[in-house]
């Protein structure tokens, strides 16, 4: 059992004597690593902070990572004519590759910047009609600096242009191992869930094509070398460069193209369906062409669903700001396949408690199932204690961190079974919110109006309005590359792990510097998040005078939405063929107005091809797909993103976001 993963470390294997040498190999690809993310550290910081020329962090994979696996592919060829000089293997290439887009990760806009605007907002944007400093200051030293002068500084540059290391020299180290705690409390998870996902489930991990196929390791023509890639990329090329033009000479809208095809739709209640944009978005539509056409269908299908519960909705008369709330039933629907998946994973956990007690069981094991079983325990207890030390009532924060991990581990499971290329395909905020929903704000605050309690919750608020948790998607990539390179298991994990801390501390460093030098309100990327930062403390404010109570229709709304994707779940194994796949609705729920327009293309061009053409249609197409996301990534992140960061000027004029 558990013999899957090849550990080309493994003392039973040939060329044990080697190990040394490869762990010196080890250590160079993570150096090298290193260097890369450091590297990119100047090019994010101007391009995403300063100048906000694209959200380079924002694509999956970050586009950092990509150009540093296309770098070293690139070089590969020439590294073979060196003497004395071994290439790298895909194994090597991987490990690099996974560190970069990892640390790159944290430097993004849903993460770090997030969290510094999170604990600053309330010292900057108190004001006499919301006096939110009077509960900033709860927030630990250990956290955030306590002088609102520092703060200040951060916002508007300090007098000498130099960042006050002395005072976030603690946060820094804090906030680097709370992530990294966090993060492998998640990494455990998907090592426990490694086997039934990869070995019985058989996932596709369709994103993980998109390595292998660079790397040449698919078995199939080189990507590169592949025509119908390059008509991909060539394609892309001309989108974008239409794009640009429109926007820098002809005064166009920023970011990608899309169409709202309710413009017209006026009366009521056929107006309750509005907006309804199609985003022609390349990276979705070039990586969702590896996405089954049974999801691709279930996305856009479940996004009009939601339309149509609207319409229903306005046609009877039931006119509620938000109706028919899907984040809320996508949060419901992620909390039932949660437990689905937990129900569904019992069997490797329990293997995991017998090793544990006794080790003779696991002794065989490739992966740590024993150790990944302890560390979630040791994980979730140490994030449980976090969040009491920095003031949460102990109910808010058990209950705050089952939803987080939850949520982590479903999208894990979507990345593992759809790969869908978005770091945002989550219910945004309602991780945080549907607490507030059932509870109510009397119920959240208490009756003793003690705020340390809400605001440590509503600082805490930027891990649900940000994508840290869906790290998760990386670190079960990162096993199935594992296995699919054969590399150690294990070294990925460490890889993987190293690359959170270092992305974290390297990122408050490239953060912290442009904001004191210039001032955070004076960069066109400003402080992302700030604003939203202040609400949730305004609100925490407000709900002393005036609780609301509640929220009866969207826990309706969230209840629905569990029973549904139980229902469809149900339906799926009792009627073989049934059309309708539970995740299709999960995503629809979560970020599916973005989603269902690029899906219902996919879907389009894959039936289409797999019915005149069949399979061997499909791929022979799948290079041009794959181009065409990398051609995007390339011309509207590599080159236009470097040309705003280093130019500026008419280069800003056309702002790509990837997320």
């Amino acid at each position: 059992m558990h013999e899957q993963f090849n550990d080309v470390h493994g003392s039973d294997r040939p060329g044990a004597d080697a190990r040394p040498a490869l762990h010196v190999r080890a250590v160079t690809m993570i150096v090298l690593a290193i260097g890369l993310t450091w590297l990119a550290g100047y090019w994010i910081r101007q391009g995403e902070i300063i100048a906000l020329s694209a959200q380079m962090t924002e694509a999956v994979p970050s586009i950092p990572g990509l150009a540093a696996l296309l770098l070293l592919a690139g070089l590969n060829p020439l590294i073979r004519r060196l003497p004395y000089a071994r290439d790298l293997s895909a194994g090597e290439i991987v490990i690099v590759y996974l560190f970069v887009t990892v640390a790159t990760f944290m430097f993004g806009c849903g993460v770090t910047r997030f969290l510094i605007a999170t604990v600053s907002a309330g010292y900057y944007y108190t004001t006499p009609v919301s006096p939110i400093d009077e509960i900033a200051v709860f927030i630990p030293s250990w956290l955030s600096p306590t002088d609102p002068l520092i703060h200040k500084w951060l916002y508007e540059a300090s007098p000498t242009g130099q960042v006050p290391w002395e005072v976030w020299q603690i946060p820094t180290a804090v906030w680097s191992g709370f992530f990294l705690l966090f993060g492998g409390t998640l990494m455990c998870l998907m090592i426990l869930f490694a086997e039934q996902w990869i070995e019985h489930e058989r996932l596709v991990f369709p994103l993980v094509r998109l390595p292998l196929q660079i790397l040449g390791e698919e078995g199939a023509v080189p990507l590169f070398r592949n025509p119908a890639t390059w008509v991909g990329i060539g394609l892309a090329t001309i989108f974008n460069l239409y794009l640009m033009t429109r926007a820098v000479f002809f005064g166009g809208p920023k970011g990608t193209l899309n169409f709202d095809i309710s413009t017209g739709v006026t009366d009521w209640p056929w107006r309750a369906v509005r907006p309804m944009n199609i985003d022609i978005r390349p990276g979705l539509i070039g990586l969702g062409y590896l996405i089954s056409t049974e999801l691709s269908f279930s996305i856009w299908f479940f996004y009009l669903f939601q339309k149509l519960q609207a319409l229903v909705m306005a046609g009877v008369g039931y006119r509620v700001g938000g109706m028919p709330f899907p984040q809320e039933q996508g949060i419901g629907a992620y909390l039932v396949m949660g437990l689905v998946l937990l129900w569904k994973g019992r069997a490797p956990i329990a293997h995991a408690w017998n090793s544990l007690l006794r080790p003779a069981v696991g002794a065989r094991d490739r992966l740590p199932y024993r150790w990944a079983l302890l560390g979630a325990i040791m994980g979730i207890g140490a994030l449980f204690f976090f969040f009491m030390a920095a003031g949460m009532a102990p109910w808010l924060a058990g209950l705050y961190l089952a939803i987080l991990l939850i949520v982590g581990l479903v999208y894990g499971r979507l990345r593992a079974e759809t790969g869908v290329p978005l770091l945002w395909a989550f219910p945004y905020g309602q991780q945080h919110k549907v607490i507030w929903n059932f509870f109510g704000q009397e119920g959240v605050i208490g009756q003793k109006h003690d705020l340390r309690s809400p605001t440590i919750f509503a600082m805490m608020g930027f891990l649900s309005r940000g994508y840290f948790p869906t790290v998760s998607g990386y670190q079960i990539e990162g096993l199935n590359l594992a296995q699919r390179t054969g590399i150690s298991a294990r070294q990925v994990i460490i890889t993987l792990l190293l690359a959170i801390v270092v992305g974290s501390a390297f990122s408050f460093v490239f953060h912290l510097q442009p904001y004191y030098q210039e001032g955070g309100v004076g960069l066109r990327g400003g402080i992302w998040g700030d604003r939203t930062a202040q609400q949730e403390y305004s609100a925490v404010l407000r709900a002393v005078d005036m609780p609301a109570p509640p929220d009866t229709p969207r826990i309706i709304a969230t209840i629905g939405g569990g029973m549904l994707v139980a229902l469809i779940s149900m339906a799926r194994g009792y009627w073989f063929g049934f059309p309708l796949h539970p995740i299709g609705y999960v995503l629809a729920g979560a970020f599916g107005h973005k989603l269902w327009g690029p899906f219902l293309i996919v879907w389009i061009c894959k039936t289409v091809l797999l019915r005149y053409g069949g399979s061997q249609s499909y791929l022979r197409a799948l290079p041009g797909f794959l181009g065409f996301a990398i051609g995007h990534f390339i011309t509207a992140g590599l080159i236009w993103g470097s040309l705003g960061a280093a130019l500026g000027g008419p280069f800003l004029r056309w702002g790509v976001w990837f997320g």
